[in-house]
């Protein structure tokens, strides 16, 4: 048997410990490398054995790991002077993690699977204890799933009470925007919270509450979440500092949306990039410009998930291959959609600004492709969800498992693009993409499918479509259909 020294041991150990306050610190689950997700209480309870298991190995191991353990969770650590078991000292805490839950308004952590609730005086007084003991290290208080202002501002004014010293900042995992938020409800958020993980954006009163929320909080948001909704919220173009807005003109049918010093490529503004941080987005129907925008203005990113409408698609590369063809500036009139789809505002003016437009659409979607092949981007989860206002999913299914050639080849340019795509994640199915994607990207290792209608394809011809592409393409790890 083989035996290391001592301070080996306690170099390993002390490498574990930064992967339990890795863990411990975690708002989310955590998302492995093959797309799969941990999930949170699941590991929580992992690193809760973890430690358990090393702390009993000896008193050596038992000293050196509670040492080194500087993240609390609700409270399991033990205070000075104090018997009880414990493997993390209130001393060392730099960050302390709480969970809330909205519909109890309390905090509470889980011991055996079960909910227990901790009072607020509770909570008040460890803080203030935190906050106020010599030789203090306490730094950050986060609170998980406290998500609206309402709560937030309630919550943190009765932490607040307690509290003599300003010494420690406030973490929140997520918070809502919609119809309720008022402007006055950020501002008073803003000399109390310090970072936001997490933003939900869904119909809120007005942009300016967005666009201060972005200003005070975007050096350390995460994750973008715009939720789907009635009214269609166009934000990306105006939180970047990248420009690749059009300006239009009313009274003009022909002219270039582009200003003199535009190329077709849009231009840097001098707002702040309040996207440079993103590292996951969620987004409903959007146009190809703010698609444009977010992948120049996000460089982290590493997830995306965005909707577009195929009728809207449909239209702009039918008006595309119609011009080419005919060799003339006319295009085939736009009907029976009323979804802001992939093109947003663009497909309602069609009409209006037909040669522009349609050139304004396509000459994106190149610069997408031509951004992407020709810069280093971080996505490596790509979701793709099909959407229309005025169709039904199963017409929209059926019209993209049996669309042309043209189409697909587009799409498949676009999303090869992506150099460093591990997984891809469409809620639709077409046999011709797939093939393709596995031989213009193979990068890519998993795939999630939406399952398609028997109607479209029966089970037996599905099956043995799965089979001959992983067979024919053995860097495909996962190709699975999700039930949906």
């Amino acid at each position: 048997m083989i035996t290391f020294p001592i301070y080996l041991q306690r170099y390993f150990i002390k490498i574990i410990c930064l992967h339990i306050d890795y863990c411990n610190d975690l708002m989310d689950v955590e998302v492995l490398n093959d797309g799969s997700y941990e999930v949170y209480r699941e590991n929580e309870y992992k690193i809760k054995e973890l430690m358990l298991t090393i702390a009993l190995v000896s008193k050596e191991w038992f000293k050196t790991l509670s040492n080194n353990l500087k993240i609390g969770v609700d409270f399991n650590y033990k205070e000075k002077g104090e018997d009880q078991f414990s493997i993390i000292k209130m001393e060392n805490i730099e960050t302390l993690k709480v969970h809330y839950n909205h519909q109890n308004n309390q905090f509470y952590k889980i011991f055996d699977f079960i909910p227990i609730i901790i009072p607020i005086e509770t909570v008040n007084e460890q803080i203030m204890k935190l906050s106020t003991m010599e030789g203090t290290n306490f730094k950050y208080l986060k609170i998980k799933n406290l998500n609206h202002t309402d709560d937030i501002t309630g919550i943190i004014d009765r932490i607040y009470q307690l509290k003599q010293t300003n010494n420690y900042s406030v973490v929140l995992w997520k918070l809502l925007l919609d119809e309720d938020v008022k402007l006055e409800q950020i501002n008073k958020l803003k000399k109390k919270v310090w970072k936001i993980i997490a933003l939900q954006i869904r119909e809120p009163s007005s942009f300016e509450i967005i666009l201060e929320t972005f200003k005070q909080w975007s050096n350390n948001l995460d994750d973008l979440d715009v939720l789907f909704s009635r009214k269609p919220l166009s934000i990306i173009n105006e939180i970047s500092s990248y420009n690749s807005n059009d300006d239009y003109d009313d009274d003009s049918d022909y002219d270039s949306d582009y200003d003199d010093d535009d190329d077709g490529k849009g231009n840097i503004g001098t707002k702040i990039n309040h996207l440079s941080n993103i590292k996951h987005c969620d987004l409903p129907p959007i146009s190809i410009t703010e698609l444009y925008t977010l992948i120049k203005s996000a460089p982290k990113l590493k997830y995306l998930s965005f909707v577009f409408c195929l009728n809207s698609l449909l239209i702009h590369l039918k008006n595309e291959a119609y011009r080419i063809q005919q060799k003339q500036q006319f295009y085939i009139p736009y009907e029976g959609c009323r979804c802001i789809g992939f093109s947003n505002e663009e497909i309602l003016r069609l009409n209006r600004y037909s040669r522009s437009k349609s050139i304004n659409f396509t000459n994106y979607l190149s610069n997408i492709i031509e951004y992407l092949n020709e810069n280093e981007n971080t996505i490596n989860h790509l979701r793709i969800y099909i959407y229309c206002a005025s169709r039904s999913s199963s017409s929209i299914g059926k019209e993209i498992y049996e669309t042309s050639t043209f189409l697909i080849e587009k799409l498949v340019s676009l999303i090869s693009s992506f150099k460093n795509l591990k997984i891809f994640e469409p809620h639709f199915f077409n046999k011709q993409l797939f093939n393709q994607l596995a031989i213009k990207n193979p990068n890519i290792t998993h795939y999630r499918i939406k399952t398609p209608s028997e109607k479209l394809i029966s089970k037996k011809d599905l099956s043995i479509f799965v089979n001959n592409i992983l067979k024919r393409n053995p860097h495909i790890v996962q190709f699975t259909l999700i039930e949906k």
